[in-house]
């Protein structure tokens, strides 16, 4: 083999080694957080019959596949035409050793078929960044969940998450 062809491809296996070793491995976080509702403003839009914009304040509890627990809050925004329409939110999570990940949502909010409550499906999710452990982390994710009582202060929800993120 020339001496130039060898050095080339010495040249690509030792970039290709070099790359995948300075690649961090991704890792997902797996939990369900019981959300109620503390604070919440609804106004009637008044374009057509049903369109209400709310925005609101809401602890919550996530609990990990792991054992581990998080106190969570949201701050969100929601845009429904009779049930139905888009949520968005950025939430907190704080673990008990101080950490935390901040991440914000867009969701789709449709009506249970069953006529109990409704359900959430993320449509994005973006980490925005951690502290402590988790200081560095990059990712995102998807959630869906379920309303089991009506949009409004002491509403109840549940959603069921999976992060999917790196660290430094």
């Amino acid at each position: 083999m020339p001496r130039s062809r060898a050095t080339a491809i010495g040249l690509i296996v030792a970039v290709f080694l070099l790359t995948s070793f300075s690649h961090a491995i991704a890792e997902t976080m797996k939990f369900r957080a019981a959300i109620f509702h503390k604070k919440a403003e609804i106004i009637e839009v008044g374009d057509v019959e049903g369109h209400i914009m709310g925005v609101g304040e809401a602890p919550a509890l996530a609990s990990f596949e792991n054992g581990e627990v998080a106190a969570a809050k949201l701050n969100w925004f929601a845009d429904y035409t009779k049930g139905e329409g888009i949520t968005q939110a950025y939430t907190r999570l704080t673990f008990e050793d101080g950490a935390t990940i901040d991440y914000k949502y867009t969701a789709t909010t449709r009506l249970d078929p069953s006529g109990k409550g409704s359900l959430f499906k993320s449509q994005s999710l973006e980490i925005l960044r951690g502290t402590g452990r988790f200081a560095g982390i990059k990712g995102g994710g998807k959630f869906t969940g379920k309303r089991i009582a009506p949009l409004g202060v002491g509403a109840r929800l549940y959603v069921d998450t999976i992060l999917t993120y790196t660290l430094p």
